[in-house]
Formats: structure tokens, sequence, C-alpha cells
């Protein structure tokens, strides 16, 4: 003897729709993060780009982490800051230099 059972092959309607809301709902939410992920590079690509760049003769690859071109960036801002703090030193030795001075007559 054998039980036939007719209706109870394949998803119900509701298995499917539920199925199609979880496909695009995990689908949306790949898509906003990949989205989010695209524009925080690209911001972060326009500001690098626009940041000074510290008489540096070369360019530095976007996202280069290598050792070398980190110790140079390193090195060329260090120069830049010594260079500025080289020219204070000489703007502050000029303004205590007494023989610049002029007495005003009270």
């Amino acid at each position: 003897m054998s039980t036939n059972q007719p209706d109870e092959s394949g998803f119900s309607a509701v298995e499917s729709i539920l199925l199609v809301v979880i496909v695009a709902a995990v689908g949306l939410i790949g898509w906003y993060i990949y989205h989010t992920r695209q524009n925080t590079n690209n911001l972060y690509n326009a500001s690098s780009s626009a940041s000074p760049n510290f008489g540096s003769k070369k360019a530095v690859a976007t996202g280069d982490t290598s050792n070398a071109a980190l110790q140079s960036g390193l090195q060329d801002a260090t120069s830049a800051a010594n260079k500025g703090s080289q020219d204070m030193s000489g703007a502050n030795a000029s303004l205590n230099d007494q023989s610049t001075l002029t007495s005003v007559p009270q």
C-alpha cells in the first residue's frame, strides 16, 4: 500500500515570498555597504590630493603603505618642519636684535 500525498511538492507561495524578501534584503545591505565604501574612498582620495605636499618632488601612490614610502614621507615632513623652525628662529633673532630698534623721543 502506498500513500499518495498530492499537494506537498515544491515551495508554497509564502515560502517563495519569504525567500525573495531575504535575498532582496541581503542584496540591498550589500549594495549599501559597497556604495558607502566607494564614497568614503572617493572622499579620502579627494582630501589626500588636496593636502600639502611639504616640498616633496615625488608623489606617493594612494594607499602605498610600504616602509620605504612611509619613511620618505616622514623625512619630507620632518625637513619641512625643520625649515619652518629655522625661518621662525631667524625672524625671532631679527626681532631681538637691539640694533634694529629705534628709540622714540618722549
